[in-house]
């Protein structure tokens, strides 16, 4: 999970939301698609919180879906604030058990008063600096309220969806590309330093897991 940019709001939400009675539920297909894209953009085409490759059109897994941060279950007023949207992925939504649900699908399928996020906040960086990786490609916080939000909340490390393995396997193909590079010799700090600042300035489409490229980054240049 990465810090969301917002951008500007899209004009045809802008102008949908001056309407007498809009809502959520009424918006026009139109508005819809244009938030989505709008959305995507800023997060390099990849799910808010699992990471995965989303997509506008495409196979249902990948279809991205909006996603209200502030719970549409628990504030009225922020269901057409463009501010409190992301995009998310499919999260599994239709597995008979929630155990198999992810993202805002895991999210949506507990009862309204436990939906809310008790610390992480895609928008707020400081919070996302709570987040660690394992060797093993699991997500998880010494900090008590961040991990609960990213295991019970989004379900980040769902089994099912092998979501653990994604990351590792992002995380793998990027030390064999370092390997490839520096064969049997150690890798300059200033090569980590360059991958870092690849990674974290990428426009158009991100790397899928990307976070967990950023947080082994890190690690080796700061050993946090």
């Amino acid at each position: 999970m990465i810090q969301i940019k917002k951008g500007k709001e899209p004009r045809a939400l802008l102008k949908y939301r001056k309407q007498e009675f809009s809502s959520y539920k009424d918006m026009p297909s139109e508005v819809k698609r244009d938030v989505l894209s709008s959305l995507m953009l800023e997060q390099g085409h990849l799910c808010a919180y699992c990471m995965r490759r989303i997509e506008l059109n495409g196979k249902k897994e990948r279809r991205a879906t909006i996603e209200h941060c502030l719970p549409q279950a628990v504030s009225d007023v922020n269901r057409l604030n463009y501010k409190n949207m992301v995009a998310v992925c499919s999260g599994n939504r239709d597995a008979h058990l929630n155990k198999d649900k992810t993202c805002d699908a895991k999210r949506g399928s507990l009862p309204s008063e436990q939906q809310r996020m008790k610390k992480i906040d895609v928008f707020d960086g400081h919070t996302l600096d709570l987040i660690q990786y394992g060797s093993d490609g699991r997500i998880f916080s010494k900090d008590p309220d961040v991990d609960e939000d990213l295991n019970e909340r989004l379900n980040l490390n769902c089994e099912t969806l092998r979501l653990g393995d994604c990351r590792k396997q992002a995380l793998n193909a990027l030390q064999c590309d370092i390997s490839k590079k520096y064969p049997n010799k150690d890798v300059p700090q200033d090569y980590f330093q360059k991958l870092l600042d690849r990674y974290t300035t990428q426009t158009g489409k991100k790397t899928p897991y990307v976070g967990i490229l950023i947080y082994w980054l890190k690690k080796k240049i700061h050993r946090i």
